[in-house]
């Protein structure tokens, strides 16, 4: 994977120095035989500046990335929870993964991220599987009892965790903000219950201090070795574990359920881009980025309404593929208004 890597950056580094060779020779100097000084077209200098633009752009264009689930960031090691089903488990992983392809849909754009922040806190990729237990992906989920966000997060546990609500904007839906801090949080989870992912995950859904209740509560009973079985939890803490785990297995083996991950390239999938005071309203932005409105706000589900207007300045997330028009159109439009002033 690094070679392949490597060899995509060496060729793209030829063929600019080609480029770039191939404008010094098309832009060179002429002779003033009055004065002795060479001088350069400005005009002929800006067209072959354009065309070398062109050119590098294209072959930006034309680079081909490898899958994102053949990448280290993917790797077998990363794997590091060692799940093997039951067979009733695996029965209901076979129910849940009729659904697997169109959740996994939502994903595309921010899975590498995911991945990504998960090797960083060396975390088990498994827990990438946590969305589709509590969201199938969906950013602007609700539940009953009100937890929200791809992460489904009750408010106290979110504002804990430093995720805050204004009037336009919802941190709770925001996949990069809720995303470090349910893996903030997961992190505690593991720590103060004993380094076990099971009873981790079961206190994410039922709680810290309810599976510490039931720890104090098996020790008192003489029970030594603590894990998921050897506690008493309520009933759908065990089907919400078994959810778990059945979703990490599909998302490492989908071949076993006859089902596929989506197509996502091993490259950053998105870019932050400042827009306050430069754009106002999601419908603009998708104008000048490229980008489908829908995609648009998908992507950036925290905002509440079309208006990019909010208290703390929030960056638009933009598609990498987007972001050179994005920028440019947002450069233009500052030049523009400087000049009118």
């Amino acid at each position: 994977m690094i070679l392949k890597k490597t060899f995509v950056c060496l060729s793209f580094l030829t063929i600019s120095s080609l480029l770039l060779e191939t404008a010094c020779s098309s832009i060179s100097g002429h002779f003033n035989s009055e004065n002795g000084f060479a001088f350069f077209s400005n005009e002929k200098t800006t067209e072959n500046q354009n065309k070398i633009s062109n050119q590098i752009e294209q072959t930006r264009t034309n680079i081909v990335y490898g899958s994102l689930w053949d990448s280290d960031l993917f790797a077998e090691d990363r794997f590091l929870l060692n799940i093997k089903l039951t067979d009733k488990e695996k029965a209901l992983a076979k129910k849940l993964a009729r659904s697997f392809e169109s959740h996994m849909k939502d994903s595309t754009l921010i899975m590498h991220f995911l991945l990504t922040e998960l090797k960083e806190r060396n975390l088990p990729i498994e827990l990438a599987a946590l969305p589709l237990v509590e969201s199938g992906f969906d950013p602007r989920a609700k539940s009953r009892a009100g937890a929200k966000g791809p992460w489904q997060f009750m408010r106290k546990t979110g504002n804990h965790l430093g995720l805050e609500t204004t009037s336009n904007y919802d941190e709770f839906y925001d996949f990069v903000d809720s995303t470090k801090a349910s893996l903030t949080f997961l992190e505690h989870l593991y720590n103060e219950l004993d380094q076990n992912w099971d009873l981790a995950i079961a206190a994410y859904n039922q709680g810290e201090f309810a599976v510490k209740k039931a720890i104090r509560n098996a020790k008192k009973a003489g029970v030594k070795n603590i894990n998921l079985n050897t506690v008493k939890l309520s009933r759908y803490a065990y089907v919400y574990v078994s959810k778990f785990r059945c979703y990490s297995d599909i998302l490492k083996n989908p071949q076993n359920y006859k089902v596929k991950r989506p197509v996502i390239e091993d490259r950053v999938a998105f870019k932050s881009v400042a827009v306050a005071g430069r754009v106002k309203s999601m419908e603009q932005a998708a104008k000048l980025s490229g980008v489908d409105v829908k995609l648009l706000k998908h992507l950036n589900a925290g905002f509440l309404s079309d208006s990019l207007v909010t208290s703390k300045n929030k960056e638009l997330l933009v598609p990498i593929d987007n972001v050179d028009q994005f920028e440019k159109a947002l450069s233009s439009k500052t030049n523009i208004n400087k000049t009118t002033l």
